[in-house]
């Protein structure tokens, strides 16, 4: 592992995003001025420094993985979507949007959002990021990938079938707060993590991954679930091969399958890190 040359030093909050073979860093001041959103950097190599792609409140990666939907700030309460291509710079000006939309990502049926990100009353939509249309609109969207949506429910979870717009639900495989969810770069495998931060009602951190088939829809543990962490604000993701990889102390790859975790001997960085990208 190397630091990458070119990307702000000092404290502050580097957030990461995916986007096909790309990774575009969200470079968040410790005590950001008011009204001023994070810069936006396209990461281009190991050895080269980032190109910066403006300031803009959220980042979410495009269908074809080859540029980024960027909310941008024109003024205090002025902004809009706008569709950025890594080769190919801005697509236009792009559409109004409120400032407190959080873009997460986009679908070959919609770009999903969080309207009122942050706030009590938020709520989650897949929209058409061309003319504004809601798709599909819940409290709660845990994930979006291919044909399918992942809501979250009180007791129980339901899987959205966009095609013909059916839906069934699925009963939990493990309890715990809303789950995250990261589906595999094709789509058809879901990583579900029922982590708990409370177990029990104590201070222990526990981690609960869970693969889930939309198609079926099926669910499989992942081996060596669960297990106590203390790095649950730390990620995971999918590999191009296929593999799960998980960032928990060490680094950890897994394809589902197989009957243990693949550990690497790298190390990682010390200190506050937030999130992490698998290239390509």
């Amino acid at each position: 592992m190397a630091t990458v040359p070119g990307y702000p030093g000092g404290d502050v909050r580097l957030d990461v995003v995916r986007a096909g073979k790309h990774a575009v860093l969200v470079v968040r001041p410790p005590y950001p001025r008011a009204g001023e959103p994070p810069e936006i950097f396209e990461h281009t190599g190991p050895s080269s420094p980032p190109r910066s792609l403006g300031r803009a409140w959220s980042a979410g990666p495009d269908t074809g993985g080859e540029g980024v939907w960027l909310i941008r700030q024109d003024a205090p309460d002025d902004c809009r979507l706008q569709h950025v291509s890594f080769t190919a710079g801005e697509l236009g000006r792009g559409q109004a949007a409120s400032c407190r939309t959080q873009v997460r990502a986009e679908t070959p049926h919609g770009l999903l959002i969080t309207i009122n990100a942050g706030a009590a009353e938020s709520t989650d939509a897949l929209i058409e990021p061309a003319t504004g249309r809601t798709v599909r609109q819940a409290p709660r969207i845990l994930g979006a990938a291919g044909d399918w949506l992942l809501l979250d429910g009180l007791t129980d979870l339901t899987l959205v079938d966009l095609r013909d717009n059916s839906s069934k639900k699925l009963s939990r495989p493990s309890i715990g707060a809303a789950p995250t969810v990261v589906p595999s770069r094709e789509g058809t495998i879901w990583a579900v993590d029922f982590s708990n931060a409370a177990y029990r009602g104590t201070n222990t951190q526990t981690r609960d991954l869970w693969l889930l088939r939309p198609d079926g829809p099926t669910w499989d543990h992942a081996p060596g679930m669960p297990f106590v962490t203390e790095h649950l604000n730390r990620g995971f993701g999918w590999s191009a091969a296929g593999d799960l990889v998980l960032a928990d102390r060490v680094l950890a790859a897994w394809h589902p399958g197989e009957p243990q975790w693949r550990l690497s001997q790298a190390a990682l960085p010390a200190g506050t890190w937030s999130g992490f990208a698998l290239l390509p």
